[in-house]
């Protein structure tokens, strides 16, 4: 037997230890959701809603804006924090203020945020319980004024789309948010105590992670982002998000001759 050959099969017999039976229980879980999700019946809706949300931008060029992976400051205070990613977001979705106001209150169970725009004054409200978690806060605020976009009157959008959770999400996405959103989406966490390790899986917003990938590079695409940039946005999420566009863009192709 080779050496190669018998390495492989000490690996497969050594025991794994708590942490390692985590870690495969957290990427099993993974891979669940993404054989869940049924990208190729999904992916005219998808490409639609870019279509959509492109044309609601008013302005194409917010559609062509560089991916963002992290927000661009630092803050002090998670106020200070909200301000800031509320400034942002609507500056990167294309919404005008002339002044912005935010604060933590103590919204019902069912609403994380909420946004009121009059003139073109705005008002920002997110759920206490959000406060410390930077990634909940900033998914929230952007797809609070992704509503606003969507509803805003010329925006071409049917007043009952307006409202769609998914078609909200899309559109954090489509202005180039989509990684930020993608993590803050679906996080895994791992603990240890001991000799007992325990994983936990937080979720936010709608739209399935596979949806916000598939998005993302489609978005990227339209930035201009070569290859292997935008397989560096979805992270473990590439497939089959990747190989999904891969195939629309040679669908298109095809119709195109």
């Amino acid at each position: 037997m080779r050496a190669g050959a018998a390495l492989a099969i000490l690996a497969v017999l050594a025991p794994q230890s708590p942490a390692d039976t985590a870690r495969a229980d957290l990427q099993r879980k993974r891979e669940a959701l993404i054989r869940a999700y049924d990208l190729e019946a999904q992916r005219p809706r998808l490409e639609a809603w870019a279509v959509t949300i492109t044309r609601a931008f008013r302005n194409p060029a917010i559609a062509r804006q560089q991916p963002i992976g992290r927000l661009p400051f630092v803050a002090h205070t998670q106020r200070e924090f909200l301000q800031r990613t509320a400034e942002f977001a609507a500056a990167r979705l294309g919404v005008r203020l002339s002044s912005l106001s935010v604060k933590f209150s103590d919204l019902p169970r069912n609403t994380a945020g909420r946004v009121k725009v009059v003139d073109d004054r705005a008002t920002v409200e997110v759920a206490g319980r959000h406060r410390d978690d930077d990634e909940e806060i900033m998914a929230v605020v952007a797809h609070e004024f992704a509503h606003i976009v969507l509803d805003a009157p010329g925006s071409g959008v049917p007043a009952a789309d307006a409202d769609n959770e998914d078609l909200a999400d899309a559109t954090v996405v489509m202005a180039g948010m989509g990684p930020l959103l993608l993590r803050a989406s679906y996080r895994e966490g791992l603990s240890m105590s001991g000799n007992k390790a325990e994983w936990t899986v937080r979720r936010t917003g709608s739209l399935h992670p596979v949806a916000i990938a598939y998005l993302t590079l489609l978005q990227a695409e339209m930035a201009g982002m070569g290859d292997d940039a935008r397989r560096g946005l979805v992270g473990d999420w590439l497939e089959p998000a990747w190989t999904g566009r891969e195939r629309q863009k040679k669908e298109a192709e095809g119709r195109s001759k």
